[in-house]
């Protein structure tokens, strides 16, 4: 058998696991449910068999095969016989006897059913390595195994605080909004997980915010290995274009950025929180948990109310602000904002001949726009809701007014109920909300960096310039073009969601609707209150929305996109009227 028949058989067998993982753990187990979940599991235990007896029928020296696969042998033996007595002697024999299948045979199902589809993907060597020659597609695909995997694990009884099994939609949905960095949620995450449930949503919102791949790679530095070009290409896909001349510089100036705002975080909410939530340990989790929801710009929390019971403590409200935005300004910002600020003390304090590394145009666009829309959005959000639902204390007003400007950009998190806002109020929100945060951080939206290249464009063509300048610097003609292309994509995407959506949520009023695609695409989480309620279409097309939020319109184009061709002939060029 050939490597790339064999990849495409080991690809075939993980989609057929996946499928029958997620059918045995479906909250609903009707008869046609159980019967799907036997026959793809019988085809896939005959495919595992069959797959080692022929290898081992093809080996020309047995004894080498058996001695280098002795593991997977063993594992794939007793777990067969665990699998057999645990599933197959239940439901054909035992469960005439009118017993339920238990927890534990459920959870060692899953578990069985997981082993084999790892057991396959060690051997999808041909295949990834294709995807790994497309950075963009390495990208896509990576993020939606980790949600596929999220769903699985949140479909388990173990994942909710009463064991029960939590719809595959639901559990979709979830696990896109934690690895998608959103913070939607159909459930109140503070009741229905279990501890261990509330680990898997932290763990997926922090592989979604560092992003899978920089994970791996870290890695691969840890113990030594060096990378091959492949996996080059993808990783300086994702970094910003001055730290991917540098490549070890770049990925762990992004571990080292997450963990230590997380740490601080952590240390900083710890004494907010301690005495709300319980014991040590529960606050310690709790820190850790919001700490790591924050700078990764994902909106969950653990608290029914989201942060409404916080909304007068401003340390705790500029403590999470502060995550949030560190979080959405984008690491290479963090990175040269630090040298700066490093060298500039250096220079001032230990050797005056010290030169001071100067911040880049990516640098001072984003800090400038970030700075001109939190202030902008503050102001603006207590002019219209002051007289409205603010409290009367002056401070709390704009405390909740300076919170609400940072989050809803994409963060998410609420201090105020965001169903009984002004018209005026959720137009604003939904405009920031489509901007999101800085490209190459944890944020949604379209990002400000677009929003400045758009605009230095507009500026010159009022000033009738043909040349493009924004801060004493020439913005190429190349780049101008993608920040068009981001924005169009943008609001197509956002429109048709919002279309998509009015069909199945006739009954739910237009701007709640809206108001939801704008939340879903910039990664943001804030809600009208809809989404528990909304249909299973509903929650496929949000599901969607923050896949490619997340993702990006221009990842998503380039994963798609078909090889540049070269054609010969050339075209007459045309004139258009326009305006």
């Amino acid at each position: 058998m050939s490597l790339q028949k064999e990849g495409r058989l080991a690809l075939f067998i993980v989609i057929l696991g996946s499928i029958a993982v997620i059918l045995d753990n479906m909250a609903y187990q009707g008869p046609a449910v159980q019967l799907s979940a036997h026959i793809i599991d019988f085809f896939i235990f005959f495919l595992f068999i069959f797959g080692a007896v022929f290898s081992l029928f093809l080996a020309k020296d047995k004894r080498v095969f058996i001695r280098r696969n002795s593991i997977e042998i063993f594992f794939a033996l007793a777990l067969a016989v665990l699998f057999f007595w645990g599933k197959y002697y239940h439901f054909f024999i035992d469960r005439f006897e009118g017993h339920d299948i238990p927890v534990d045979l459920i959870i060692a199902i899953t578990l069985f059913n997981i082993v084999k589809v790892f057991f396959r993907v060690k051997k999808i060597n041909y295949i990834v390595r294709k995807l790994s020659l497309h950075p963009a597609k390495t990208i896509m695909f990576s993020f939606l195994g980790v949600i596929i995997l999220g769903t699985v694990l949140l479909m388990t009884p173990f994942a909710t605080s009463d064991q029960s099994r939590m719809g595959f939609i639901n559990a979709l949905f979830t696990a896109t909004s934690a690895t998608c960095v959103t913070g939607l949620i159909v459930v109140d995450t503070a009741t229905k997980f279990s501890a261990m449930g509330k680990l898997v949503i932290m763990s997926l919102i922090q592989v979604g915010g560092l992003g899978i791949m920089i994970l791996a790679y870290f890695t691969t530095f840890l113990v030594g290995r060096k990378l091959s070009y492949e996996e080059k290409i993808t990783v300086s896909y994702m970094l910003d274009p001055d730290e991917s001349m540098d490549l070890a510089r770049g990925v762990k100036n992004i571990v080292f950025f997450t963990f230590f705002f997380e740490l601080c975080g952590a240390l900083l909410l710890f004494p907010a929180l301690k005495g709300t939530v319980g014991g040590w340990g529960k606050t310690g989790f709790f820190s850790v948990f919001h700490a790591v929801s924050a700078f990764c710009n994902a909106g969950f929390a653990l608290f029914s109310d989201n942060l409404a019971q916080f909304k007068s403590s401003g340390f705790l409200n500029f403590v999470i602000a502060g995550l949030i935005i560190a979080g959405g300004i984008s690491f290479s910002v963090l990175a040269n904002s630090s040298r700066n600020i490093r060298t500039r003390v250096r220079k001032k304090f230990v050797d005056r001949t010290q030169q001071v590394e100067k911040l880049t145009l990516n640098t001072r666009i984003v800090l400038l726009t970030t700075v001109i829309l939190i202030a902008a959005g503050t102001l603006i959000i207590y002019k219209f809701e002051h007289r409205s639902i603010l409290p009367d204390s002056t401070k709390t007003q704009y405390l909740e007014s300076f919170f609400q400007a940072v989050t809803l950009r994409t963060a998410g998190f609420n201090t105020m109920d965001i169903s009984k806002l002004h018209i005026g109020t959720y137009a604003l929100m939904m405009l920031f909300m489509f901007i999101g945060g800085a490209s190459g951080s944890t944020a949604g939206g379209i990002k400000v960096n677009t929003l400045g290249v758009v605009w230095a464009y507009v500026k010159s063509v009022f000033n009738n310039r043909d040349e493009v300048v924004m801060l004493k610097h020439s913005i190429p003609k190349e780049l101008i073009n993608q920040a068009f292309l981001v924005m169009l994509m943008g609001g197509a995407v956002v429109f048709s969601g919002a279309l998509c959506l009015t069909i199945f949520e006739h009954q739910k009023r237009f701007v709640e609707v809206v108001f939801e695609c704008f939340s879903a695409f910039g990664t943001v989480g804030l809600s009208t209150g809809i989404t528990p309620e909304l249909t299973p279409p509903g929650k496929l097309i949000i599901t969607l929305l923050m896949f490619i939020g997340r993702l990006g319109p221009l990842t998503i184009i380039a994963a798609l996109a078909q090889k540049r061709g070269r054609y010969p002939i050339e075209y007459p060029e045309g004139r258009v009227s326009l305006g």
